[in-house]
């Protein structure tokens, strides 16, 4: 996994894979620009001013107005131990965010709130910045895992025995909510199961959408290289 503040030590398979992600996500993100512009020129190549002021006006809300949400439950299977996976979900690079941090221009803690006890929680915290247009923009995006962590879990997690694990890996990306993951952790048949459900905590407009449907074809790839099997995925939409 890679340090705080050395994005590139994420390792070279998960690299490759994101780094394929990347560009099918940018050329689908550019496809739906072209796609926009095109039908806006038509419109007003082909309507008067105003009905042609009008549609391009309503295609612009509906390609920029949040509407979407999107959710869903995937179980993992991995021959690491139950403590193994623990660790690796309370991490800065949680595997299920491997598209966010592996493209991360830096990657941050604050080691005085990292590892705190919080309401029965040890919380971990970290923040993944990006630049994009040639680095004449930035956002930053938020972590917080928060792990159930009672000294019986823990015992029994380590002594792999029949316990649960439960985390919750939350972010904010610009300062606003961004989406929900919450894992449980069991050992199961000679394997460690994860089963995740995964809420987004605001809206997104549709041009989100492609977006989504370029990561769902690398997400087992990802977590492949990570050393985690996909078993099940189930992903719903919702206005």
């Amino acid at each position: 996994m890679p340090s705080a503040s050395d994005p590139a030590s994420v390792p070279s398979e998960v690299v490759a894979v994101v780094r394929r992600y990347h560009r099918a996500e940018r050329a689908a993100s550019w496809l739906v620009a072209l796609l926009v512009v095109a039908v806006a020129l038509t419109a007003i190549r082909t309507l008067d001013l105003l009905p042609a002021t009008l549609a391009v006006l309503a295609l612009v809300a509906v390609v920029r107005v949040p509407a979407v949400r999107r959710g869903g439950h995937t179980r993992l299977t991995t021959d690491a131990d139950p403590a193994t996976v623990a660790s690796d979900f309370r991490s800065v690079t949680p595997p299920v965010l491997a598209f966010q941090w592996g493209i991360a221009d830096g990657i941050t803690t604050n080691d005085e709130r990292t590892g705190e006890e919080f309401d029965g929680f040890s919380t971990t915290r970290a923040t993944y910045e990006f630049s994009y247009l040639l680095g004449l923009r930035s956002v930053s995006m938020d972590l917080t895992v928060r792990s159930a962590r009672s000294e019986g879990v823990e015992r029994a997690v380590e002594n792999g025995d029949e316990a649960v694990e439960t985390l919750e890996v939350s972010a904010t990306a610009g300062g606003r909510p961004w989406g929900t993951y919450r894992v449980s952790i069991r050992e199961g048949d000679g394997e460690t199961v994860v089963d995740v459900e995964s809420t987004t905590d605001r809206r997104f407009d549709l041009r989100s959408v492609p977006q989504a449907l370029v990561a769902e074809r690398y997400f087992g790839a990802a977590l492949a290289a990570q050393g985690y099997r996909v078993v099940d995925r189930d992903v719903s939409w919702s206005m």
